[in-house]
């Protein structure tokens, strides 16, 4: 039971983040946004850590989980954080859907997974198809469209190569889900923050009602709740039903980015999305895909 709650609650935060993201970047820097989120997510998940009499970090046997975990926030979330400026959050959502298909290729070299067979290769064709459309629709990649449409695939190959990494640690490893979300955080802070400073730069930080709002959901429901859920789910849960997620949440989420940013989508991207979420169905096997969603085996 605690595992399918787990699978929801990640579902239904995935979905919302990227808009999250969107709102909150109309008044704070990228770099600003993402380093205090994950700042105060790091604080408020401490401070639960000491109040509840919780295991604290522990560095000499924990650091390389640790490390490779935190790839997947810094550089990983950075290229969202900048994509969110060049793109619609729906269509951030739909390209992170991608990600089952840099896990299945990726998979094979670093679990030994050989699972990758030709109907799965037909859907890689398809996504790659459906994504062609919408990198070719004018709506899709007005200004800079082309480069956060680029960032997005590169976040996806960072987030699969970090999440299979942890994946294979978890086999040896018994690190509880806070404590690694707390690691990864404390490990991408001082490459999150020197970037802030010293790449992007220091630029005034104001706040707005929806930017608060905004980082306040991000810091201790997405970050803080979003990656302990994440990182339970993966230790107790295939890395491929994991992935099932981005079947359902690009959905969700470029509907929300319609309803309430007023985000338009043009035919030509409902038409690439439609192909990709095709591909993903196809690629994990429809009813195969039900089933694992309603039994999470």
């Amino acid at each position: 039971m605690r595992v399918k709650l787990a699978y929801i609650l990640v579902i239904l935060i995935w979905a919302t983040t990227p808009l999250s993201i969107k709102l909150g970047g109309e008044s704070l820097p990228p770099m600003a946004g993402l380093s205090l989120r994950i700042l105060l997510a790091f604080f408020v998940g401490s401070l639960v850590c000491t109040l509840g009499g919780y295991a604290g970090l522990n560095i000499r046997q924990h650091w390389k989980i640790y490390a490779v975990a935190s790839v997947g926030i810094f550089p990983n979330m950075a290229l969202v954080y900048l994509a969110a400026q060049m793109i619609s959050s729906g269509l951030i959502a739909l390209l992170f859907g991608l990600s089952p298909f840099f896990f299945a290729i990726l998979a094979r070299f670093m679990l030994g997974d050989t699972s990758l067979r030709p109907r799965k290769l037909i859907a890689i064709a398809l996504a790659v198809g459906g994504l062609v459309l919408i990198m070719y629709d004018s709506v899709a990649i007005s200004q800079n469209g082309a480069m956060g449409i680029f960032l997005m695939l590169l976040s996806n190959l960072i987030f699969a190569v970090s999440s299979l990494w942890v994946k294979k640690l978890n086999m040896t490893l018994a690190v509880p889900p806070l404590e690694q979300a707390l690691g990864a955080m404390a490990f991408s802070l001082p490459g999150m923050l020197l970037s802030w400073v010293f790449v992007f730069g220091v630029e005034p930080v104001v706040f707005t009602t929806v930017s608060l709002a905004s980082l306040l959901y991000l810091a201790l429901v997405a970050s803080l709740i979003g990656f302990v859920g994440y990182y339970y789910i993966l230790k107790h849960l295939a890395a491929e039903t994991v992935s099932l997620i981005t079947l359902i949440t690009p959905v969700l989420a470029m509907l929300l980015g319609v309803l309430v940013a007023d985000e338009v989508l043009s035919a030509q991207m409902v038409a690439g999305a439609s192909l990709i979420l095709l591909a993903l169905a196809s690629y994990q096997g429809y009813g195969s895909a039900l089933l694992r969603i309603r039994g999470l085996r």
